[in-house]
């Protein structure tokens, strides 16, 4: 019995390991997203923030992609460029999208921290580089979040 419960948890460690690695910041990085930005999971979502001259804007999903509405949800970003710092708000924009406009540079080297909360729920933070280069995989198919994926559960 105490031989088939350490078999019982050695497995359940691995899968949750190998789930966490299937999220990783390394992970995501390589998979094509849907319009075009860099996508970080923050607890029960995914955050994708695309970045442009003045305008952040962040699309909320799920872990199965499904869009996540915005209506009730606030955030803000800090956007770091060398030594320069700026705080821009974010602001229901429709669907599952954030937006938020101030002044920064676009920089291979810039940062941006995330905290967003959704919908009355406590705020998730999430860090990108949204502009450091990336090696994207054309087809994600170990990313699929298919609902009749067995192999992805949360």
């Amino acid at each position: 019995m105490m031989k088939l419960l350490h078999t019982l948890l050695a497995a359940a460690a691995l899968s949750c390991a190998s789930l966490a690695f299937a999220h990783s910041d390394e992970y995501l990085d390589t998979i094509v997203t849907p319009h075009g930005g860099q996508m970080r999971m923050a607890g029960m979502h995914h955050f994708e923030l695309v970045v442009e001259q003045g305008t952040l804007t962040v699309y909320l999903t799920d872990h199965a992609d499904q869009p996540v509405a915005s209506a009730g949800a606030s955030g803000s970003a800090t956007v770091l460029v060398g030594r320069n710092r700026s705080t821009i708000v974010l602001t229901p924009a429709g669907d599952n999208r954030l937006t938020g406009q101030g002044e920064f540079t676009l920089d291979a080297a810039m940062r941006v921290v995330l905290s967003i909360s959704v919908a009355g729920q406590p705020a998730e933070q999430a860090r990108f580089t949204p502009l450091a280069p990336r090696q994207v995989k054309a087809i994600a198919a170990e990313h699929n979040h298919d609902s009749t994926d067995a192999h992805h559960h949360h």
